[in-house]
């Protein structure tokens, strides 16, 4: 078990399950591009209570986004 001083900080949360999702930028067009860059994602929950218990993490669909906790990290 780990205790709360274990527990790793939000940013570092967001680049390891940053990293298990890709991104979809590259298939996305242009005007997904700039929904994002207004601010409006494509949010998906991903189910890592196995590995981030306690955490609420979502990425976007369409960019490099990924939130944590609500706060959104750009990877």
């Amino acid at each position: 078990m780990s205790g709360p001083e274990d527990a790793l900080p939000d940013f570092e949360v967001a680049v390891r399950a940053g990293k298990l999702w890709p991104h979809r930028e590259h298939e996305s067009n242009s005007v997904l591009g700039l929904l994002c860059r207004i601010g409006l994602h494509r949010w998906r929950r991903l189910d890592l209570a196995m590995l981030f218990p306690d955490k609420d993490i979502l990425h976007c669909f369409w960019c490099s986004k990924v939130k944590v906790d609500g706060v959104v990290y750009d990877l």
